[in-house]
């Protein structure tokens, strides 16, 4: 085997815990909706396909420990020996993605202290910093900029999703704005009963309470609109009247022009956040769901998949340790009545025979 390939063999194993021929990659940018994606399809499908998020070399190096790999060998590599493999990208439109980007680093990078004390700024304050970098902020797109494939099949505006398939891989495209049928489409495409398990929110965060008034006050530059009515991305993913629709919702909620940072100025900004840096931005257990497939994490995924069926929106996270100790808890719980209730039994026929003896 060549050094690449076995580069890729270990990464497979180091990504994937299930033995499934079925893989989904959610290789997606970053604040587009799909940790939600990635805990339905995991509480949903189980094992029968291996999910894993992705959004770029730099988190699968991560991930795996293993450089000098691309997301895309690992996807060929996969169909070309046969596997089944689902590519998932979603679109989100660039204001309301550059808002949750710009929240999500907020504390770490953009104002370097914590979130109990960031949520007591003033809006006006956030609004000003976050418009001084907002023509930096990633607009990209997976589909177009990353996979790799031919020219973008045009999106399916009445089905809500598209799925085009090329050298043995699926690429579905969806939309955030669409997400309350995703748990339909997602069941069409995959041909199974898929709930939709909503997941890091970030109105659910610490920050929630300024990310909410955030995006209620605030009013858009209006020299930010052009490049939004003339982004490619923009003009592939909404039709004529949504992208009508949305440009004068922005247009009603602006503001006189504002001038951001340069280019060179946002690189040196960059590297004063990351220098005065002093809060981990690493997130752990990133999931509601983290893909553990032993017996007790397995029940409690079908528990969570019947609970969201029947309605239920709140879950614990699954996580090996802390579902291992409720088990151990209950366990415990149990002997305990157990042994109180057998020797409750006991008394009970002692004080019986004592007073059978009188």
């Amino acid at each position: 085997m060549t050094d690449c390939k076995l580069k890729i063999s270990n990464s497979i194993k180091q990504l994937f815990a299930s033995e499934s021929n079925n893989y989904i990659f959610i290789y997606t940018p970053p604040k587009v909706g799909s940790t939600t994606l990635v805990s339905s399809l995991r509480v949903s499908l189980g094992k029968s396909y291996n999910v894993i998020h992705i959004h770029d070399e730099v988190m699968l190096s991560v991930l795996t420990g293993i450089d000098g790999i691309k997301v895309n060998d690992i996807i060929h590599y996969l169909a070309s020996i046969g596997k089944n493999v689902f590519v998932i990208d979603v679109y989100r439109t660039p204001v309301e993605r550059k808002m949750s980007e710009f929240f999500e680093k907020i504390s770490p990078y953009h104002f370097n202290n914590n979130e109990e004390n960031i949520n007591h700024y003033s809006v006006k304050r956030v609004a000003e910093r976050f418009n001084k970098i907002f023509p930096h902020i990633e607009n990209n797109d997976h589909y177009f900029d990353k996979y790799n494939i031919g020219e973008p099949i045009p999106f399916d505006f009445v089905n809500k999703y598209t799925i085009q398939k090329e050298n043995g891989i699926n690429y579905v495209k969806l939309r955030l704005c669409d997400s309350q049928q995703w748990a339909g489409i997602l069941s069409t495409i995959f041909e199974n009963d898929i709930v939709l398990v909503t997941d890091y929110e970030t109105s659910a965060k610490k920050i929630g309470d300024l990310y909410t008034r955030f995006k209620a006050e605030y009013k858009l530059p209006v020299n930010f609109l052009k490049s939004i009515e003339n982004c490619k991305y923009f003009n592939f993913y909404y039709n004529d009247q949504e992208r009508k629709n949305y440009l004068n919702m922005w247009k009603n909620n602006s503001c006189e022009q504002v001038f951001s940072y340069t280019r060179s100025e946002f690189v040196f900004y960059m590297q004063i956040c990351f220098e005065n840096q002093y809060i981990n931005d690493v997130q752990i257990e990133h999931y509601i769901d983290n893909g553990c497939f032993c017996k007790f994490c397995s029940l409690k995924r079908r528990d969570i998949y019947f609970r969201c069926k029947n309605g239920e929106t709140k879950f614990d996270k699954i996580i090996h340790t802390e579902v291992i100790h409720e088990v151990k808890q209950e366990r415990t719980k149990k002997i305990s009545q157990f042994i109180h209730s057998k020797n409750t039994n006991k008394k009970y026929s002692h004080n019986k025979f004592s007073i059978h003896l009188k």
